[in-house]
């Protein structure tokens, strides 16, 4: 029996699962707030990404130790750049003692094995030798 309010079967059926137009426009009127959020938070986003990179950028090198081998009578590399505030290791990787010696820093005598480390706090050039082989020379170079 068919009440004056009730829905005839068939329509019913072609409306179940379907959105009504009301329900649609709540969905759409959150969609378009979700993307205007989306689109205003873009440029925070551009500012703090090259905030980082101009921080990464400006960030000081950390120093290094640069090392030099004294082997068969020589040291290895000759010539070394390292930058300011960098240190140099010296080890003697021969079977007789050597030095590094310059005018500004000395390592005195450095047996088979042994090694001495130096910190360049001044840019410049800084030649040495082996006060034992005085044909063994090398620089340091501080930018």
């Amino acid at each position: 029996m068919k009440t004056p309010n009730s829905i005839p079967e068939s329509v019913a059926s072609q409306h179940r699962g379907r959105a009504t137009r009301a329900d649609r426009g709540h969905g759409s009127f959150w969609l378009i707030a979700l993307c205007c959020v989306a689109i205003a938070a873009i440029p925070a986003l551009l500012i703090r990404s090259r905030d980082v990179e101009a921080a990464a950028l400006s960030a000081p090198a950390a120093p290094t130790i640069a090392q030099v081998s004294m082997r068969n009578v020589q040291f290895y590399p000759a010539t070394l750049e390292v930058i300011k505030g960098g240190a140099v290791e010296w080890k003697n990787d021969d079977l007789v003692p050597h030095t590094a010696t310059s005018p500004s820093f000395d390592s005195g005598s450095l047996a088979s094995g042994q090694s001495w480390r130096r910190t360049f706090s001044e840019a410049g050039n800084f030649p040495y030798v082996c006060t034992f082989h005085p044909h063994m020379k090398g620089v340091v170079i501080v930018r």
